[in-house]
């Protein structure tokens, strides 16, 4: 193809295929050369050419995925070509989802059988995304309330309160005999935590509190209702957040005097019925703090 009156290079390279040699012009399978098939690889060219570990490796031979020959002088390990081609194999399916133990048993499958398990292997991953979405938007709504306590604590709004399905009723947070039967029932304890999903409901009048009890609660999404379980109350509420000591037994007492004095200011009164969400914690090496999401219900 190229011109007869093309320069020729200064080095006088020429090609050595004539335009009329087909073949040459195809190519021809490569082969490789009998030293080439036998040829034996140390350990170290395996963890720098294929990127794996001593750890990795090792593992394989244990369950079994891999068999390199030993050295019959220095028992070091060595691989083939054959070793090489089946740990790019393993390769395959492990970017694919498919764990050690799990590639160790297609040994024993049959082909017909690769479509059936790749499926599960597909419905698994989409459950696990499934989670982690959860998990995700769990943290992010986490990090917002979080973000949203530095900024305002102790500052007043009035909000709504959402809805909440009541589940259980429990005594108090004290009442730990009562968690088999009532708590672990409900909650999935494997994905849910116990605490953000308890609530202090509190009554009371204008000389103090009443009564308080715990609630497990889940918050009502769309206009989906369980039968037979009751809410709590909703509606207008005066909303702040506050952080304090887990065992501070008087927050209750501050929050009633500040509640009582802000809506005194702006002349408005309560349902005598308020709410406690825990929504947060900060560990410390001698005690933990609570960030409290609360709503007052207002006349």
């Amino acid at each position: 193809m190229i011109p007869v009156e093309a320069q020729k290079p200064i080095d006088k390279r020429y090609s050595k295929i004539k335009a009329d040699d087909t073949n040459a012009l195809q190519g021809e399978l490569y082969h490789t050369d009998e030293n080439g098939i036998n040829k034996q690889y140390h350990t170290h060219e395996i963890y720098d050419n294929l990127g794996l570990t001593r750890e990795t490796l090792r593992y394989y031979e244990e369950i079994g995925l891999i068999k390199p020959k030993r050295n019959q002088h220095n028992h070091y390990r060595e691989f083939n070509l054959y070793d090489i081609s089946r740990l790019m194999s393993i390769d395959f399916f492990k970017k694919r989802g498919f764990t050690p133990t799990e590639i160790k048993e297609f040994q024993k499958t049959l082909p017909e059988e690769y479509t059936g398990i790749m499926q599960n292997k597909i419905d698994l991953l989409r459950k696990d995304i499934e989670d982690l979405n959860i998990t995700l938007k769990r943290l992010e709504e986490t990090n917002k309330f979080y973000t949203y306590t530095l900024d305002h604590c102790l500052q007043f709004t009035i909000k709504d309160l959402p809805l909440y399905y009541v589940h259980e009723f429990i005594g108090s947070v004290a009442s730990f005999h009562e968690y088999q039967d009532k708590v672990l029932n409900y909650l999935n304890v494997e994905k849910e935590d116990i605490l953000s999903n308890m609530v202090r409901a509190i009554t009371f009048d204008e000389n103090g509190y009443l009564t308080t009890g715990m609630y497990i609660v889940k918050p009502v999404k769309g206009k989906k209702q369980i039968k037979g379980k009751p809410f709590l109350e909703s509606g207008k509420c005066l909303h702040t957040t506050l952080i304090a000591d887990n065992n501070d037994a008087s927050v209750m007492e501050k929050m009633f005097d500040l509640c009582h004095e802000w809506a005194k200011q702006y002349n408005l009164s309560f349902r005598g019925v308020g709410y406690i969400f825990i929504c947060f914690v900060i560990f410390h090496e001698q005690t933990d703090k609570h960030c409290y999401d609360v709503w007052v219900l207002l006349k």
